[in-house]
């Protein structure tokens, strides 16, 4: 019988980031998201520092990505990744999108007006890692972390032909996943902040649920102070036992 834990293994996992910053748009004001990209950046790198520490390889930064090559990019990772001696999977997104569905990058089109092309539900990108086409990652958490900021359209622009609302997202039936995801640009700070104080900094870490909960009381507090009011991060999981994002201290013998 399966214990309440999943298994701990030699290491913590691997970790892709998918960072689309630079869209195509006919004005330049609207070419990238709000944001500054500099600062953007440093945030990652210190993201992705504190995940190192905990144990976590960190494959790759993609940036300004289409769907088809978001798709291709978890396809590779599914396919050529050695995941025997990992314990979980993480999949960091920072885009446009709304409502579980990520507005990818396109040559062509600005994603105030994206194209059905333009839009790539999470769920697809799951179903690449399930148990069929990854039997390393079979049994084990597979997480996607999501900053998806809404692209508001504007009022004079006409709709793009092709363009369609987003599909409500689904996620595979398969356990073992877990998505969070954030409106907000401040998640990646969330993020990178939650980890150290609740998984890093304490012997014992929280388990993902409870850090889940942290991050999020992290993400409103800080808005709140700003006099904003934004909507609390979304958790889906269908992950069937406790997980833990810190390689287990062997026990006092």
């Amino acid at each position: 019988m399966p214990g309440p834990r999943y298994d701990a293994q030699k290491c913590m996992g691997k970790v892709l980031i998918v960072n689309n910053q630079t869209y195509y748009a006919e004005k330049e004001k609207d070419k990238n998201r709000p944001i500054d990209i500099g600062k953007e950046d440093k945030k990652v790198e210190e993201l992705i520092k504190t995940l190192n520490d905990l144990g976590f390889t960190v494959l790759d930064v993609e940036k300004n990505k289409t769907r088809d090559q978001m798709i291709k990019l978890l396809k590779e990772v599914a396919a050529k990744s050695d995941f025997k001696d990992d314990y979980c999977f993480i999949c960091i997104v920072l885009s446009y999108g709304q409502d579980g569905v990520i507005t990818c990058y396109d040559e062509t089109h600005s994603p105030k007006n994206p194209t059905a092309r333009m839009q790539l539900p999470v769920s697809e990108l799951q179903e690449c890692l399930k148990g069929d086409k990854c039997k390393g990652l079979l049994l084990k958490p597979k997480i996607f972390m999501l900053q998806l900021e809404e692209a508001l359209r504007d009022s004079k622009d006409g709709i793009e032909t092709g363009t369609q609302a987003p599909k409500p997202v689904k996620i595979p039936r398969e356990a073992d996943f877990l998505t969070y995801t954030c409106e907000r640009e401040r998640a990646i700070t969330t993020w990178e902040k939650g980890l150290k104080q609740y998984v890093q900094e304490p012997k014992q870490p929280l388990e993902i649920q409870k850090l889940l909960t942290r991050m999020n009381r992290l993400y409103c507090e800080y808005y709140s102070t700003q006099g904003m009011t934004v909507d609390t991060p979304c958790v889906t999981s269908l992950l069937t036992r406790e997980a833990y994002l810190k390689i287990e201290e062997p026990s006092p013998k």
